[in-house]
């Protein structure tokens, strides 16, 4: 999955719908701020900071280890995504995931959040 490679943090999560938001604000070396959606999370392994952050789905045996070792095994319409950040390697599995690139504000809601 390609992601523009910066700092991305834990932003919102929600028990409802099972969503997971992280954001990469805007910064004077940015000027956009990215937003990715994760939906449907059946778990995660994760820091509430991530820099550089690289996003990859899973292949079929790291799913199968993930899955097992989180109980979610055999998976049933469950996708599992690599999170890398320096040495911190970590997962989501989720149903989905989306992404949004804009020029939106700190405290502006993601678009992805709202109507997901």
């Amino acid at each position: 999955m390609d992601v523009p490679k910066r700092q991305y943090q834990v932003w919102a999560y929600s028990v409802t719908m099972g969503r997971l938001l992280l954001r990469s604000n805007k910064s004077e070396a940015f000027a956009t701020r990215v937003d990715i959606l994760f939906q449907n999370v059946h778990a995660m392994k994760l820091l509430t900071a991530l820099d550089p952050l690289v996003v990859a789905e899973a292949d079929s045996l790291e799913s199968e280890q993930i899955l097992a070792e989180t109980g979610l095994y055999p998976p049933k319409r469950k996708l599992v995504f690599l999170l890398r950040a320096g040495s911190f390697e970590g997962y989501v599995v989720a149903g989905v995931c989306f992404t949004n690139e804009d020029s939106g504000e700190y405290y502006d809601p993601s678009p992805l959040w709202i109507w997901r």
